[in-house]
């Protein structure tokens, strides 16, 4: 080999070694820190962690715990670096705890790696073969990304709870609510059918469901279930205040101050209850009691009642 092909050779070896080298690195960024073999060095740190948390928090289990709710929060707030550094230190300290695993997937598919996803959701389903932790790390997942606005991802993960859960009506109910904001008004209504179907008799699903008949200016079919949800539940205040504004926009005016005096009853220090009432006296020729209710909004810390009162009791 002559000495020009002896250098390039050397070279080329000493890349590929340097590049081996650097691709097997410990990385704090990546599931299970880039699942590499770690050295010494790495191992007697990741000891030293496990006893200082130990010391710290009394138990690796509540060590685990804090560091959950580190990651979870991370993630909520759209720092999914952060959330990616706290799940790996709670698999550190518990390589058996499946929330971790559950977390690393949820990350995964938020940088649209899925299939690398799927396993690692696997591997937590390994973990908790009962389903206990599985589907309190899926809501806290679809919550996460519904803050962070991903409803697709939101829908597609409570679709991994209902597998698992198909006769929950609280999945089918988050589920109307995503779809109705989304959009997809015909799932929305299915989703909320659903729910009815399997629990009659709860009032919160009346009320969402009223509220999608709203948003289509179905107001009949509103009001109807709005009805039906304040017989469940006759101190309900969502569905009384539902059903005064689609009372204000069927221009039954009468009926939406009789709803929003329940509301303010129910709940008194509501400023923006104690509005709405105003609002409604407005258009029922009752001035004097509407600007008397739109002082106490702003007393009560309404931001739009001072806006009100300069417009329509000066």
């Amino acid at each position: 080999m002559n000495m020009k092909k002896s250098v390039i050779f050397l070279l080329a070896l000493l890349l590929s070694i340097s590049y081996c080298a650097w691709s097997q690195q410990v990385d704090d960024t990546k599931p299970m820190h880039g699942e590499v073999e770690k050295d010494e060095r790495y191992k007697k740190i990741d000891a030293d962690f496990r006893k200082d948390m130990l010391e710290q928090f009394g138990s690796i289990d509540n060590a685990v715990t804090e560091y959950l709710n580190y990651a979870w929060t991370g993630f909520y707030r759209n720092d999914l670096e952060t959330a990616m550094r706290r799940f790996n230190q709670a698999w550190l300290l518990n390589p058996e705890s499946p929330d971790a695993y559950f977390g690393f997937a949820a990350l995964l598919e938020m940088q649209g790696k899925s299939a690398e996803a799927t396993r690692f959701y696997q591997l937590g389903a390994d973990k908790d073969r009962e389903n206990q932790r599985t589907i309190i790390c899926l809501m806290q997942i679809t919550d996460c990304r519904e803050q962070l606005n991903d409803i697709r991802g939101a829908i597609e993960t409570l679709d991994k709870i209902r597998l698992l859960k198909p006769d929950e009506p609280f999945i089918y109910n988050k589920l109307g609510y995503l779809y109705m904001k989304s959009g997809g008004n015909t799932l929305a209504m299915e989703a909320f059918n659903r729910a009815i179907e399997l629990n009659p008799d709860d009032p919160a699903s009346f009320n969402n469901r009223a509220r999608l008949h709203q948003v289509m200016e179905n107001y009949v079919q509103a009001i109807l279930d709005y009805d039906k949800s304040i017989r469940l539940d006759a101190t309900y205040v969502s569905a009384y205040v539902n059903r005064g504004i689609v009372e204000i926009q069927t221009g039954n005016f009468d009926a939406a101050v009789q709803d929003f005096q329940i509301s303010v009853r129910l709940d008194p220090q509501s400023g923006e209850l104690r509005r709405y009432l105003g609002l409604a006296k407005l258009n029922s020729d009752d001035k004097d009691g509407a600007c008397a209710d739109f002082q106490l909004a702003k007393e009560l810390g309404d931001p739009v009642a001072d806006e009100i009162i300069n417009e329509y009791c000066k």
